[in-house]
């Protein structure tokens, strides 16, 4: 039956929102944001039950949907009939048809209703239902399909292990988060593709089945049954293909690409699978990336959050930006959270060779570094965590100490305004006793201390000092609550050096995209040191968390080889592993340079998600396996004959 004139608007997207309105009942509004057409009459309903208003009062309805909860009130049988609109309530009288029907159906069976609208007593208003002041009086059921006893309850609330959600995902999907939360993804694609289509990029799909290649992680190999002993590979990235399209002439591409890594799995990488907002421009140089990237991400940051899809979110442009080396020194990592200040200190200039305790003392001598952070008041801390962060920095290869600066006498409660106002600010632990008043005051100066901080130090190699006291920066941000959650801190870490030295190998390794254009291009990369060589390679990070890399790509083949010989990659290796990009480069291909937001990642972030899973209808687990689907699993003889394989299991350790 179809809406009555001016019903026109029961229609309309709403947003989703999950409330508990019983033990078991989950109410569903649908999104503003989204396509949901009114439902054209069917033999299963001719609305949807969440769409069914006061207007409806007195016409008769046919509904359809899954059995949320059901309460018998002395005779009168009470569900909740929910669907994807939401959640209306039916009631069945013992003298109706289907009462008996309805009394012996189990929680989730799916079922057809038809009755009347009828108005609710004020007395029996639910006003945590949007339908809550009307509900269907039965008259006729038709059963769609009988539940079993579920494994858990259909409930948003209820606590529920990981592994049977997993195992169960669609009887998950049901309980509300995850299907909101897919719903933003569908919202999140549909911003990215329109905004990059307007801003003249071309969407083109790539090939799921490629060459394998060496380009960092591992490749998930499909043996070919056409080609004995041949394998496709599945792409890490779409990263030839969008360079391809550049010397073709594709000035500017994009794609939601999926990419496949045989990797571990960590809460901001999902195994196996993800999804990058890949894009590619040619005659472009990393600023340009850089503003269209900017333009992008504050562009879904702003719209996401309508109809109440998303969290609202702060993120302002031109995004800042540190190198690689100034983030690494300053924040411990090349991954810094900038939503607070608290910066990592340099020292060495000012106690190295001028104290008398031997790690400062010889530091000059070494060639370490001095590094200290200031670790905000937050109660007293035990001495068991100084010295856990100690052993730390000790297992990194540095030295950690630290002080604890007291409050001065007479100001019990802390009210003096700044440390450096109280040049004899009282102070304890290991550095306090063996250092002087002055030094103690240097240490305190530089990173701003005030009564009641402590301070962590330590000394090592340049590339390491920083490194445990990142490390604490953000375990005391967390602790200490200094982030602000409804700020997105997006920053550009950029001018990564080309190559890393590989100490078991004893050679040069890539260090980021081996496809990047090096800094200073051929005479770089051969007079330079390979381990001073920086590249026009560029990350995007976001509250401590990398989204994507980048770069300007390397587009000629005499810097293309050059390269790759620094990793010990000859010719004819760079020929046979790429065979059409190099090829490509000697047919005329433009500067071009491109980047891959994680699709995935963003989500996560905009969603306030701790983990990828949360965020993907059908996620693998920590150890890599689809519980629901069973896979991996084993494969018939036949098939592994058809492909000339055959399995050889892994050898026992001895």
């Amino acid at each position: 039956m179809r809406p009555p004139p001016g019903a026109g608007a029961s229609f309309a997207p709403r947003p989703w929102a999950f409330r508990r309105a019983t033990a078991c009942s989950l109410i569903l509004t649908v999104t503003d944001r989204l396509s949901h057409p009114p439902l054209a009459q069917n033999a299963y309903r001719a609305i949807r039950a969440g769409d069914v208003t006061e207007s409806y009062v007195g016409r008769r309805l046919r509904l359809a949907g899954w059995i949320g909860a059901k309460r018998d009130h002395g005779g009168l049988l009470f569900i909740d009939l929910r669907d994807t609109g939401g959640v209306l309530q039916l009631v069945s009288h013992p003298d109706r048809a289907g009462f008996e029907t309805l009394s012996r159906l189990r929680l989730e069976s799916v079922i057809s209703v038809e009755g009347e609208i009828v108005a609710r007593d004020e007395k029996d208003f639910n006003p945590k239902l949007a339908t809550g002041t009307i509900e269907l009086a039965v008259d006729s059921v038709e059963v769609l399909s009988v539940a079993e006893v579920l494994p858990f309850p259909i409930d948003p609330a209820a606590e529920i292990s990981e592994e049977a959600r997993m195992r169960y995902r669609y009887l998950d999907l049901r309980r509300g988060p995850v299907v909101a939360r897919l719903q933003a993804r569908a919202r999140l694609a549909q911003l990215v593709r329109s905004h990059l289509s307007d801003r003249g990029f071309l969407e083109i799909t790539t090939p799921i089945l490629t060459a394998s290649s060496p380009e960092g992680a591992r490749d998930f190999l499909v043996p070919s049954r056409l080609y004995p002993g041949e394998f496709y590979a599945l792409p890490q990235a779409p990263q030839q293909f969008k360079q391809l399209l550049m010397v073709g002439g594709i000035e500017r591409y994009f794609q939601i690409a999926p990419c496949f890594r045989d990797e571990a799995s960590r809460a901001d990488r999902s195994p196996g699978e993800f999804y990058q907002i890949d894009l590619e421009m040619a005659f472009a140089t990393q600023e340009d990336v850089f503003d269209e990237v900017e333009q992008l991400m504050v562009h879904v940051v702003t719209e996401l959050p309508e109809g109440g899809l998303a969290p609202v979110k702060r993120a302002k442009a031109p995004f800042p930006r540190l190198t690689y080396a100034d983030a690494v020194t300053r924040y411990g990592t090349d991954k810094p959270d900038l939503r607070f200040d608290l910066a990592i200190a340099e020292l060495t200039a000012a106690l190295g060779g001028a104290t008398e305790l031997p790690m400062f003392q010889l530091a000059l001598d070494k060639g370490h570094a001095i590094r200290a952070l200031r670790v905000p008041a937050g109660g007293p801390r035990p001495r068991r965590w100084f010295d856990a962060f100690a052993d730390a920095a000790n297992k990194s290869g540095v030295i950690g100490s630290w002080l604890q600066l007291e409050n001065p006498p007479g100001d019990a409660d802390g009210s003096i305004a700044r440390a450096d106002e109280q040049p004899k600010l009282p102070a304890k632990g290991p550095l306090a006793r063996k250092l002087t008043d002055d030094e103690v005051q240097t240490i305190v100066e530089a990173v701003g201390a005030l009564p009641g901080d402590a301070v962590l130090t330590t000394v090592g190699p340049p590339h390491r000092a920083s490194q445990p006291l990142g490390a604490q920066r953000s375990a005391i941000g967390r602790e200490l609550g200094l982030a602000d959650p409804d700020e997105l801190a997006f920053c550009w870490i950029t001018d990564f050096p080309m190559y890393e030295w590989n100490d078991e190998t004893r050679d040069w390794d890539f260090s980021h995209n081996p496809f990047s254009m090096p800094q200073g291009g051929l005479d770089a990369l051969q007079t330079k040191d390979p381990g001073d060589i920086l590249a026009f390679q560029y990350d995007l990070v976001c509250n401590g968390l990398e989204l994507s890399s980048g770069a300007v790509r390397n587009h000629q083949p005499e810097v293309m080889e050059a390269a790759f010989a620094i990793a010990g990659y000859g010719p004819e290796r760079v020929q046979q592993s790429f065979p059409a990009l190099w090829q490509a480069f000697h047919y005329g291909a433009p500067p071009h340079a491109g980047i891959a937001p994680g699709f995935d990642r963003l989500l996560m972030l905009l969603l306030d998600q701790a983990n990828l899973r949360e965020v993907i209808a059908f996620p693998l687990n920590q150890s890599a396996r689809d519980l629901l689907m069973g896979a991996p699993n084993e494969v018939s003889e036949q098939q592994l004959k058809e492909l000339h394989l055959r399995v050889v299991p892994p050898t026992a350790p001895s």
